[in-house]
């Protein structure tokens, strides 16, 4: 097959699809598929060297090929996303599309023109994700719909619905946000897929000692990551003897330094983002990893995490195929909750415990795996 994916974001980026793509397809090349990927990015090519001080080896490093549109203002980016898509799709036999929205859009309309199917993958909520960076009171993904804040947003709501009902699929990675999206988009069940993000086999060696006082948070400073709840439970909990480390960059940071400051809390400890390598490194012998956002509909960390043997704590309104197995979670809404998960798992015994039930956790579904998911389902749109 050809086969043309498209994405909001692509390596060096950090975030899902930017770590998504390139594996996919890679994989997809390696079973004699022709890959094309069409992506945003803020600039038009990288070529650094991997040995240039970055662990990123630029465009040339692909079995595929990568053409970037470089981000200028919202409706340029449609106009020259579009254009791209129109060129690539011409040769494909299939889009895929990772974004539903910056790129969905461009997608549906050339491929509308072009009389060509494409298939729609969800990961996560960039309504909801909106609705919360422009400042409202948060609030989960679930309670968001259930309390029709989606409706503030009907131009979105139109997009969205003209992609979905567009595509020949329309794919997620959670059955719990399938279902979500089917009830309050209308896409017919028959039109729907899941698709659970892989668990990947170990990649690099993290050799993991006896664990540290330190609990981190590693992902973007963005208020769907419930950060300052976080802060604020850490500071309830009174473990003066613990670090809390939090890494990434994102529009919040410096509010959060302030309500640490404002707090007085002296233990936390803020890093810049880092590639997935050097921040496993750096956290290998962290006490756990927590994960606190308001919703975190399949999170790569979690799912990694799991793989390399890495404690993790994390919310309640996750969605992952094994969130049953879990011996413990905590609610984003709650200050005192999360504060007292934290400090029971100061509990050496208990502690003991839970990372035993973690290590217990049954699932597999390794890119191979995701692969031939993929492959299958492509298959099935093009019969």
């Amino acid at each position: 097959m050809k086969i043309l994916i498209t994405t909001g974001i692509f390596e060096p980026e950090i975030g899902g699809p930017a770590k998504y793509t390139p594996k996919l397809a890679a994989k997809l090349v390696e079973r004699g598929h022709t890959v094309r990927v069409l992506t945003y990015s803020a600039q038009a090519s990288y070529a650094f060297s991997s040995g240039g001080g970055s662990a990123f080896g630029g465009d040339a490093k692909y079995p595929f090929t990568v053409e970037r549109v470089i981000r200028s203002n919202k409706f340029s980016n449609y106009i020259r996303f579009f254009r791209a898509t129109y060129a690539a799709a011409r040769h494909a036999d299939l889009i895929y599309s990772l974004d539903w929205f910056s790129a969905g859009l461009p997608v549906a309309l050339a491929a509308r023109l072009l009389g060509k199917k494409y298939v729609v993958r969800v990961g996560g909520g960039y309504t909801w994700e909106k609705y919360l960076n422009d400042g409202n009171p948060p609030m989960t993904l679930r309670d968001f719909y259930a309390q029709g804040k989606h409706k503030r947003y009907p131009i979105m709501y139109r997009v969205m619905t003209f992609v979905f009902r567009g595509a020949e699929r329309v794919v997620f990675n959670s059955e719990i946000q399938k279902e979500l999206y089917a009830r309050y988009y209308d896409i017919a069940p028959s039109h729907l897929a899941t698709i659970f993000n892989p668990i990947p086999r170990l990649q690099f060696p993290v050799l993991r000692r006896e664990p540290i006082k330190e609990i981190v948070f590693a992902g973007r400073m963005i208020v769907k990551n419930n950060i300052e709840t976080l802060i604020r439970a850490f500071a309830a909990s009174g473990l003066s003897d613990y670090t809390l480390t939090l890494i990434g960059d994102g529009f919040i940071t410096e509010k959060m330094r302030t309500l640490v400051e404002d707090l007085g809390v002296r233990s936390v400890v803020f890093l810049p983002a880092m590639g997935q390598e050097e921040l496993y490194e750096r956290i290998r012998n962290a006490r756990y990893v927590i994960l606190p956002s308001w919703t975190d509909v399949s999170p790569n960390t979690a799912c990694e995490c799991l793989a390399l043997g890495i404690p993790f704590l994390i919310t309640s309104e996750n969605y992952l195929s094994f969130r049953d197995q879990l011996p413990l979670v905590i609610d984003p809404r709650s200050v005192r909750d999360m504060a007292e998960k934290i400090r029971l798992l100061s509990d050496e015994s208990v502690y003991a415990e839970y990372c035993e039930k973690l290590r217990a956790i049954q699932f597999k579904n390794d890119w191979d795996d995701v692969c031939t998911a993929h492959e299958k389902l492509f298959s099935s749109c093009l019969a």
